[in-house]
């Protein structure tokens, strides 16, 4: 796990180097722009470190997910038309920084405490891994589009 989000975040750099055009430009027709699919995993990152992380305790019961298209919007929004490539890319960097202390933390035990959310049920681990599964996706999207790997 701790490997993926070293890995990603070398990926997150790269970005760095693609241009504006490409930054904005969709994944496909009808499609999410590059921006927007990066800011998508920014207000997920941070909706888990302050409204998940804290509260995964043995046999705990958390709430549904917040309203995924409400998220994806402001995400959307955020990345089209308020933060400029710059901000979103640290604000992503910041963030996983925060991830890899907290991994850092973790021991077999910590990633095998056990809770809910509304009905699923799940372990830490398991929940880490979904996002990194996430994280794949869409790096894959990503770099479909742009027609290249991004990472050097």
């Amino acid at each position: 796990m701790k490997q993926h989000y070293t890995e990603f975040d070398v990926w997150v750099k790269s970005l760095r180097d693609i241009t504006d055009t490409e930054w904005q430009m969709p994944l496909g027709e009808g499609k999410w722009s590059v921006a927007a699919v990066v800011a998508h995993l920014l207000f997920w990152d941070k909706y888990s470190l302050e409204e998940r992380f804290p509260y995964f305790k043995e046999g705990a019961v958390l709430p549904s997910y917040p309203d995924f298209q409400g998220v994806n919007d402001r995400a959307r929004e955020y990345a089209e038309k308020t933060a400029t490539k710059d901000q979103v890319l640290d604000e992503l960097l910041v963030i996983r920084k925060e991830y890899r202390k907290m991994l850092d933390q973790m021991d077999s035990d910590k990633l095998a405490v056990s809770f809910n959310i509304s009905d699923n049920h799940m372990t830490v681990g398991a929940y880490l891994i979904d996002f990194i599964q996430h994280d794949l996706h869409h790096q894959k999207q990503v770099g479909t589009a742009l027609g290249r790997t991004l990472v050097k």
